[in-house]
């Protein structure tokens, strides 16, 4: 079976100390691609743009840790509404050739996941105060999901906020992962089945498997088509992150 692994970086203080500076400094761009500084360059708000930068670093930082490669080994394309083309020394990182890789960004925390030998999605979210969680609820969940989640305000406010983000990263890793395993179909997008084996907030999908985690600021699901047989996590500082450029 397959392993997996996750880099989470905190990047708050660099988003919120950027908020006066109008353009990356030019030695952190010349880390990217061609297609990822013309993009970088249409960011409006500073902060957006330094976002994208630490994803695009972070992305760099995982492949080059599972596959023993050079930044220069690793080329990136732009797609627009889709995550990027990644090849290196020529060879994709599609779950099928090389690994593959799923990235996300909440509110200045980044987490990029490796899987070895298949596709995966993951997803970070960062709860912010004043999120209407119920509206968010019904907009984007079932009436199953909306069920399972109204039992959860039993447990209080921050039981409930926990359920939530659960359940909202689960569908959020669910589709990444589908998209990237090749089921652009998302007309018939599965439910998340909840309280799975009689335990309140175990989550499940159908044909794929979900890892939950959750830490001071953040919470996370890892998707992927199968239990990997190893997995790990780690956070990774934002100086050492910006030092790869």
């Amino acid at each position: 079976m397959p392993a997996t692994f996750v880099w989470i970086v905190d990047g708050r203080d660099f988003l919120a100390a950027s908020a006066a500076i109008p353009a990356i400094a030019p030695e952190f761009a010349a880390a990217l691609s061609d297609g990822e500084r013309a993009r970088l360059q249409r960011f409006l708000k500073p902060q957006r743009a330094r976002e994208f930068l630490l994803g695009r670093l972070l992305l760099r930082h995982a492949l080059v840790q599972s596959l023993d490669c050079r930044m220069a080994d690793i080329a990136v394309t732009e797609r627009p509404g889709a995550s990027p083309h990644v090849e290196v020394k020529g060879r994709p990182a599609n779950g099928v050739a090389l690994p593959g890789f799923s990235i996300s960004h909440s509110r200045g925390w980044l987490a990029c996941a490796v899987g070895e030998v298949f596709p995966l999605g993951v997803d970070i979210e960062a709860p912010a105060p004043q999120r209407d969680l119920r509206a968010l609820a019904g907009l984007a969940f079932s009436p199953r999901e909306s069920a399972w989640l109204a039992g959860q305000e039993a447990t209080g406010q921050a039981g409930h906020e926990e359920a939530f983000y659960r359940l909202w990263c689960a569908k959020e890793a669910l589709y990444k992962f589908r998209h990237n395993a090749g089921m652009r179909d998302m007309q018939g997008f599965p439910e998340i089945s909840c309280g799975e084996g009689g335990e309140d907030l175990a989550l499940g999908a159908p044909d794929a498997f979900l890892r939950h985690e959750a830490g001071d600021g953040y919470h996370l699901c890892l998707c992927s088509g199968a239990r990997p047989r190893t997995h790990a996590s780690e956070r990774l500082d934002c100086a050492r992150l910006l030092n790869l450029s």
